[in-house]
């Protein structure tokens, strides 16, 4: 297998870029449509859209903050606290108080 130069890992990390950028707008577009479906028309609201979106932002970011710490973890420079663990810990907490608060409104009603 053919050692990549700078110029092909470029190359490459655009045209991932451009990829993920297509990707989230086609389902940002779905999402959209799949809204004014289930306002406009009274269609069932399909959730596996809004998932999938959610989920590629999610992982893309994640993966940047681990990078990135990972990279900084034996400079002396940074001397950062561990940015993708509170995130992951807000990203659950806010998860539960969402489905909480859904949950009581759904027992109330």
């Amino acid at each position: 297998m053919k050692k990549m130069d700078e110029m092909d890992r470029n190359i490459q990390l655009r045209s991932e870029e451009w990829g993920f950028r297509a990707m989230l707008i086609a389902l940002i577009v779905w999402v959209l449509y799949n809204c004014w479906q289930t306002l406009a028309k009274g269609a069932p609201y399909q959730p596996v859209p809004t998932l999938i979106m959610c989920l590629g932002v999610s992982v893309q970011s994640f993966s940047y903050m681990g990078i990135k710490q990972k990279m900084t973890s034996g400079d002396e420079e940074y001397h950062e606290p561990n940015r993708l663990l509170q995130t992951i810990l807000a990203a659950l907490f806010i998860s539960v108080l969402i489905l909480a608060v859904g949950t009581y409104i759904a027992v109330v009603s």
